[in-house]
């Protein structure tokens, strides 16, 4: 499972960067994606023994830490990175599925395809295109100045 381990690293190093701490980081995956840690605890009292960014913490410190604008953000980065791999492994469900012949599975996967794998760029022109507005009081359809 090297893929596992690169998005483990991978998922540590961004959460790091953006808490700039390595407790921070080590709590955000230890509440919220435990699976990602490197070593796996399943109570705050391993986490402190096991990882020596703890050992001048406690858990009532590392729940404030919970209130900073960075450590937030770095929950939310979290959150969207599952949330991705969730929707990419919803897809293959749908698409297992559809092969089979489930003919609701199907127009679901087509839905998702539809819905979360469209260019952004064509999206966005749509929308500016929708929002246009056309003034029909003219009676001219083309008008050229010249001078």
């Amino acid at each position: 499972m090297a893929t596992n381990a690169a998005n483990e690293k991978g998922i540590l190093m961004t959460l790091k960067e953006i808490t700039h701490s390595v407790a921070e980081a080590y709590y955000i995956l230890f509440l919220y994606a435990p699976e990602f840690l490197p070593t796996q605890v399943k109570t705050f009292a391993e986490l402190k023994k096991e990882y020596n960014e703890f050992r001048n913490l406690d858990e009532k410190d590392c729940k404030k830490s919970l209130l900073k604008s960075d450590v937030q953000r770095a929950i939310r980065t979290l959150m969207k990175r599952i949330d991705g791999k969730r929707d990419i492994e919803l897809l293959n469900k749908y698409y297992e599925l559809a092969m089979g012949g489930d003919v609701q599975a199907l127009k679901a996967y087509m839905d998702f395809k539809k819905r979360y794998f469209t260019d952004d760029e064509s999206d966005e022109l749509t929308a500016i295109l929708k929002g246009a507005s056309i003034d029909k009081s003219k009676d001219d359809d083309f008008e050229m100045d010249l001078s």
